[in-house]
């Protein structure tokens, strides 16, 4: 045998089996890839249902930290006509998503709002020490009421994180 004859020798045909693995490989890709893109597209939609109730519960939270300073009186503390506002908004939000607690969130700030103290109980103490208790009573429940307001939008802003997120 020349050379001229050995490189004239057939050449095998291409394997089948690579043809599989990389049809294989791609179709996994193809499935992979697809996947993805629904699950962005879900989590999306569910950022864009959930911000505007993220938003509500924000709101509630700034004005509750800022309720938390000092304690209410009414007719002198600015925030207790925001806060009907925001008792507002966290209603609506309740009607968008039902499922989220945000019935906790809004009984409790009513509640805080009916043991604002009364406008002149700084004259009414001086008259009456006696209502030193009554008055001690209503500002321990307004903290209790920040409080439990407080816990309840966090657990809507963290049932809502988990949504987003997963």
């Amino acid at each position: 045998m020349t050379t001229k004859d050995a490189t004239m020798l057939p050449v095998p045909p291409a394997s089948a089996s690579s043809w599989t693995w990389g049809a294989l490989i791609a179709l996994v890709a193809l499935v992979v890839s697809t996947w993805l893109v629904i699950d962005n597209r879900r989590r999306d939609r569910a950022v864009r249902w959930h911000q505007p109730d993220y938003d509500a519960s924000s709101g509630a939270l700034l004005v509750v930290n800022r309720l938390s300073l000092t304690t209410a009186v009414e007719g002198v503390t600015p925030e207790l006509r925001e806060l009907v506002d925001v008792v507002s908004r966290l209603r609506i939000a309740q009607q968008h998503s039902p499922d989220l607690p945000f019935a906790v969130i809004v009984a409790e700030l009513e509640a805080y709002r009916v043991h604002a103290l009364p406008e002149r109980h700084a004259d009414r103490l001086a008259a009456d020490g006696r209502l030193l208790d009554d008055y001690l009573a209503l500002a321990r429940a307004q903290g209790v009421r920040l409080e439990a307001a407080r816990s309840g939008i966090a657990r809507v802003q963290r049932t809502i994180e988990e949504r987003t997120r997963n």
